[in-house]
């Protein structure tokens, strides 16, 4: 009676185990329905909300982020103010990408970095460069990508350096 105690815990515990991964692996990928408005396009019910690496990231924020919408937030009066702190990648490991790499997009560099934790995507900073002029696009997280990006925000916020310095 002893060995099939042990036995019936056993699969017992087996059971449980692979319940949970089940549940942690299917609980996932939940989608978007909220339709979102703005220049940039529609995201998908497909939009994961986990990236598991640098390249689903990517593939994200070049949807979220297509050369247009880039455009018109780029302009002289949003560069991003050396007085404000960008992203600070303080824990887990950092993962970095570039945007839109095979295509003539006028910058020298549309990247960015972030964090992950656990093999997930935790924050990341989108950047933009053209010379000596930077523009810091958007520090998100995960639930970021539920909203469209603000591309047109009001150039006299703090964050930017208006157009008291061109």
């Amino acid at each position: 009676m002893q060995v099939n105690n042990q036995f019936c815990h056993q699969i017992m515990r087996t059971l449980i185990f692979n319940t949970v991964i089940l549940m942690t692996v299917l609980g996932c990928t939940p989608t978007v329905h909220d339709t979102p408005t703005g220049t940039a396009p529609d995201l998908t019910t497909s939009t994961k909300l986990n990236f598991a690496s640098a390249d689903e990231v990517t593939a994200a924020l070049e949807e979220r982020w297509p050369l247009e919408a880039i455009n018109t937030y780029c302009i002289p009066e949003r560069r991003h103010n050396p007085l404000y702190q960008n992203l600070v990648p303080d824990m887990g490991v950092t993962w970095e990408g570039m945007l839109h790499k095979n295509v003539p997009t006028g910058f020298d560099s549309i990247s960015w970095y972030g964090t992950a934790i656990d093999g997930k995507l935790h924050e990341y900073s989108l950047n933009a460069n053209r010379g000596d002029h930077f523009w810091l696009l958007e520090i998100g997280n995960v639930e970021s990508f539920a909203t469209q990006p603000d591309v047109s925000s009001d150039p006299s916020e703090p964050h930017f350096i208006g157009d008291h310095e061109k």
